[in-house]
């Protein structure tokens, strides 16, 4: 569904958003619009982006075949990769969603990117990651790591396939 014209798509630099349609991956994508051509990927279309693609990220054929069709339209020059997807719940309990789509999506999403030239990877991870601290005491880079249940203990794992499997593409 591409909404911008096609000469404004070649001058402007791709971005693309994971978790597209979700409230962040929606309000950034409006954000980014008027800079970037924004191309959103998630389960379901999303209708802030100048481009969507309905994208299984838990699995390696359908991220295949979405950045397929990306670079026959756009090419392989990618601004940024915004990695918003993940799976939550409040229950706080483990499930397998944590680790295919969260880790192993994560995974899978920079091996197929390899022969893309991507400026930035960005994660959006959470400070839940982090040992906790004392009230007052400010949590940094630099604290160490300790998620205490399952959703921070699958965005540390996504953290570190990100640092294990991103090859030649600078992450933040």
């Amino acid at each position: 569904m591409t909404k911008a014209p096609k000469e404004a798509q070649k001058t402007k630099p791709v971005v693309l958003v994971t978790g597209a349609s979700g409230n962040i991956g929606n309000d950034l994508c409006t954000a980014l619009k008027s800079e970037y051509t924004v191309i959103g990927l998630d389960i379901r279309s999303c209708e802030a982006a100048d481009d969507s693609h309905e994208c299984d990220l838990t699995a390696r054929d359908s991220i295949k075949l979405t950045l397929h069709k990306i670079r026959d339209k756009y090419g392989p020059k990618i601004a940024a990769i915004i990695h918003l997807a993940a799976y939550f719940d409040f229950s706080g309990q483990s499930h397998p969603l944590y680790q295919k789509l969260n880790i192993e999506g994560t995974q899978i999403l920079l091996e197929e990117l390899q022969d893309f030239e991507v400026e930035r990877f960005i994660y959006s991870s959470t400070m839940l990651v982090h040992e906790p601290t004392v009230p007052g005491q400010k949590i940094n880079e630099n604290t160490p790591l300790n998620p205490g249940w399952a959703y921070p203990r699958s965005k540390a794992g996504a953290e570190d396939a990100i640092k294990d499997h991103h090859g030649d593409i600078p992450y933040t």
